[in-house]
């Protein structure tokens, strides 16, 4: 009869490691309770995973709060936009009417007459449009301002949000790539003692039946 062969027990490969440019970006230890894994950042991936997630911590709570600079800064880029509406019409305006004068004057010796106060209120009316025009323009660049800055507070946010969920991206992408490299570095050598158990079985089992035939008295040829 062939002998019985207990079942050895796995043989693990104890531990594996992806290295970058010298530096050890993961480690990956085998039990018989399973794989632990660890991702290692440097000291400037650190800071600056560290920095970003300080930084959204901090701006998440007053996204939309304006400070009195931010208000006064947004004030003065308004008025800088009135006073640049104003002195455009006064210099588009008062040359026409001080020409209009001169001329009322050459040909008639006077301003006090019916063309000149009917040309006056045509460019009255004129002017009196574009001053309407301008304070609706700069209510509108009041709230292009305001959403610009909202606009570049959650891009902000954004990015900061982007790059923490990006470094976590890359470290579960670094664990999962090790684990597996170690899994399959111990999936071969539980093959490879399998098919070694396989091949001396098959010999015990030879020879204890050449041992069988002999002590029966069978010829073997």
């Amino acid at each position: 009869m062939s002998k019985k062969t207990k079942n050895k027990p796995k043989i693990y490969d104890l531990s594996s490691s992806i290295t970058v440019n010298g530096q050890n970006k993961s480690s990956a230890s085998s039990t018989k309770n399973g794989v632990k894994s660890s991702y290692n950042m440097d000291p400037y991936e650190q800071a600056a995973y560290n920095f970003a997630q300080k930084s959204f911590y901090e701006n998440m709570p007053n996204v939309n709060v304006f400070s009195d600079e931010t208000v006064k800064n947004l004030n003065n880029q308004v008025n800088a936009y009135l006073n640049q509406g104003i002195n455009t019409i006064q210099n588009t305006y008062t040359p026409m009417i001080r020409e209009m004068q001169n001329d009322i004057a050459r040909r008639f010796g006077n301003v006090n007459n019916s063309i000149f106060m009917d040309n006056l209120n045509d460019i009255e009316s004129k002017r009196a449009g574009a001053i309407s025009d301008l304070a609706q323009n700069v209510e509108a660049k009041r709230n292009e301002l305001v959403n610009n800055e909202l606009a570049n507070r959650y891009d902000y946010l954004n990015f900061l949000n982007g790059y923490q969920n990006q470094v976590y991206n890359n470290m579960l992408s670094m664990l999962g790539l090790n684990n597996n490299m170690l899994n399959t570095s111990n999936s071969h050598l539980n093959k490879n003692t399998a098919s070694n158990n396989n091949s001396s079985n098959g010999l015990f089992n030879t020879l204890g039946d050449v041992m069988g035939l002999i002590s029966s008295g069978k010829k073997l040829f």
